[in-house]
């Protein structure tokens, strides 16, 4: 784990890759006295990790805010105790498959959260999962969770979506393009920055859905990038997508 500090409130918790395995985590947190709102969990073994790390700070886990609820940022909430505040999706129980102890608190999409000097708010972003999430952190970051996932080497991963869903994700991403952002949060890969970096990304990603949901699936893989300025790695998710 590479732990990334800015400042005294905000921490980037970094998982690389590791070996044989496509993606790492990003688990970025809020500081707010001696409280601390992470973004998502991951699993037991990375958010016990950075749970020791807050407390060596004298810093406590308070919140936990999912950007959706597939296991691998879901999972790691089964090791936290119950009395967290965990926030999502109203949609979650679409996606979550585990037992947690916490309660669920629906976000609002109208009046947001505070959290000390944060304001954070929520935008519905259906696609990845139903009930994918938006995040803006005080108009500065603009969390994006899984809309978009890469590597740390920069390497661009395949969107991983099921196929009834490939409309709602391509409405998503074309929101995330229209909302003009210049720093994009990702859960898996480093941060995007500049407009024109983020656009790109996204366009890539738009051209590979549309092109698999113009074709009713029938394309090759190699048809579906064949428009993209980037390679992608993550063959595998288009063979899961058409075989769904």
């Amino acid at each position: 784990m590479v732990a990334d500090r800015t400042g005294d409130n905000f921490f980037n918790f970094r998982f690389p890759e590791k070996e044989g395995f496509l993606y790492g985590f990003n688990l970025y947190a809020l500081v707010s006295g001696n409280d601390v709102l992470l973004f998502d969990s991951a699993f037991r073994t990375q958010v016990t990790k950075v749970k020791k790390h807050l407390a060596s700070e004298g810093l406590k886990l308070t919140h936990v805010v999912l950007t959706h609820f597939h296991n691998d940022h879901a999972a790691g909430l089964v090791s936290l105790k119950g009395d967290l505040t965990v926030l999502g999706s109203p949609e979650y129980r679409k996606t979550l498959k585990k037992n947690i102890p916490q309660t669920v608190t629906p976000v609002s999409f109208q009046s947001g959260y505070t959290f000390g000097d944060f304001k954070l708010g929520f935008t519905a972003a259906p696609g990845h999962s139903p009930c994918s999430i938006f995040i803006d952190i005080n108009g500065r970051y603009l969390h994006a969770g899984d809309n978009l996932m890469g590597r740390y080497d920069g390497t661009a991963i395949l969107p991983w979506v099921e196929f009834d869903q490939l409309e709602n994700h391509i409405s998503s991403l074309k929101m995330l393009r229209a909302m003009g952002r210049d720093r994009v949060l990702l859960s898996h890969g480093p941060e995007l920055s500049g407009r024109k970096n983020i656009n790109r990304a996204i366009d890539d990603r738009l051209s590979y859905l549309e092109t698999v949901l113009d074709t009713g699936g029938k394309c090759s893989f190699e048809e579906a990038v064949s428009g993209c300025s980037c390679s992608f790695t993550g063959k595998e998710f288009f063979h899961d997508l058409l075989s769904r």
